[in-house]
């Protein structure tokens, strides 16, 4: 077997030129099988538009050269021959992305008996694809790889598509179920293959791997956590314009956002072709988180001013009292309506309560327990007797002399402020 290997080798070479195609004219054209076998789409690069591969070429062709009669070399159908001893076509990878037009490795060649020359090399291809970054993160992408002869045109070196075990052509890449190893990224959907002629007579063989993208991992993520904080700008406006954590609850959802876009700026590709949905919708919402700050602004601007510090113009009292209330469900207490006096008619008293429409100028005060209040002091005992008798009376109201106006003033600014300040420490 050894002596016959040996001999069969040195008669095939004995005159071989691997520099001369094997064809037994000179226009005559070698034809040239070409298939690719995927064991991997090992990723793809969106910020550098490159897909990276790991793939197995299946090239076939015919060398008239190489065919000998079994019988004569003791059965031998098949050898295996280095393949920088035969001539084998110059077809590489033409959208290679780093510079490396080869294979990564240099194996064997198959040579059968009947000059059928057969080589299988391993390769890891970077190619480079376009990518369209519209519907990220729910995209998909059609990424190619170009194969074709540097030197042979179409009318010396014919390319084909590959052969099945049937002797069936295979328009499409071969993904072998037992060394396939699946992406976790991205998930292919078509993988079919076209060969095309160039104006210049040059032929290829274009593999085509449309894929799409898993999208969970962004889901997850990104979205989901970009939605949620988005709903938390909502109830900014629920806190109370007292509360101290109004503009802080704001600006940290408007950080967030703003995180949340430099992730994404570092993940898609630098190009201004086409703005993805999701920057779309995260940049929607860094607008209207920069309203509900704007707002969050204005509300407590309004909230800490005072009648002392401000006067609230008109209109203003027309939208928010009367115009947006029945709007936003905001229930506005009844007026007081002045309880009238029931004073007897025929003595007429200093203070004497009027029972029609009183002005509004004038003051009125609630019946209180007359324990509470200590003797009379005034100089007039006329005032002292009639207030006697309001407390002794049925009514509820009574109409206060304007001398007393600006006494009741002050009493109610300082119950008002000393209110105020116990709100303020609790």
């Amino acid at each position: 077997g050894s002596e016959a290997e040996r001999r069969l080798l040195r008669d095939l070479f004995e005159d071989y030129n691997l520099k001369v195609r094997p064809a037994q004219s000179w226009n005559e054209t070698v034809m040239v099988r070409v298939g690719m076998t995927l064991v991997q789409l090992i990723s793809l690069n969106e910020k550098n538009g490159e897909m990276t591969t790991n793939v197995f070429m299946n090239m076939a062709w015919s060398d008239y050269r190489l065919s000998w009669d079994p019988e004569d070399y003791d059965d031998i159908d098949i050898i295996r021959i280095p393949p920088n001893k035969v001539w084998r076509p110059d077809i590489y990878l033409i959208n290679n992305n780093d510079g490396q037009f080869d294979v990564a490795l240099y194996v064997n060649v198959l040579v059968k008996s009947d000059g059928t020359v057969s080589w299988l090399p391993p390769a890891i291809y970077r190619s480079s694809c376009s990518i369209e970054v519209a519907y990220f993160p729910f995209d998909w992408q059609n990424c190619t790889m170009v194969f074709r002869s540097y030197t042979y045109d179409a009318s010396e070196v014919d390319l084909q598509y590959g052969l099945d075990e049937d002797g069936k052509e295979i328009h499409e890449i071969v993904i072998d179920e037992n060394a396939f190893t699946e992406n976790g990224e991205w998930q292919i959907c078509h993988k079919p293959s076209r060969k095309n002629i160039q104006e210049d007579l040059y032929e290829d063989i274009t593999f085509y791997l449309i894929i799409e993208r898993k999208p969970l991992f962004y889901v997850i993520n990104i979205i989901m956590p970009c939605i949620l904080t988005s709903v938390l700008a909502i109830f900014v406006f629920y806190l109370p314009p007292g509360a101290g954590e109004k503009m802080t609850l704001s600006i940290s959802v408007l950080i967030a956002l703003t995180v949340f876009m430099l992730l994404l700026a570092d993940k898609v590709p630098e190009t201004s072709l086409g703005i993805p949905i999701i920057v779309n919708y995260v940049m929607f919402t860094m607008i209207l988180v920069t309203f509900s700050v704007i707002l969050s602004v204005v509300v407590l601007n309004l909230h800490h001013r005072t009648p002392s510090t401000h006067y609230m113009p008109m209109w203003v009292r027309k939208v928010f009292i009367n115009f947006l209330p029945p709007y936003l469900g905001v229930l506005r207490p009844h007026p007081e309506e002045p309880v009238q006096s029931k004073e007897p008619k025929e003595d007429p008293p200093i203070g004497h309560v009027d029972h029609s429409l009183r002005p509004g100028g004038e003051y009125f005060i609630r019946k209180i327990n007359p324990e509470l209040i200590g003797p009379w002091r005034g100089s007039n005992p006329v005032n002292t007797v009639q207030l006697q008798r309001f407390f002794d009376s049925d009514s509820y109201c009574l109409i206060l002399p304007p001398d007393l106006k600006s006494a009741i003033s002050a009493i109610t600014y300082m119950a008002e402020q000393l209110k105020k300040q116990d709100t303020d420490d609790t």
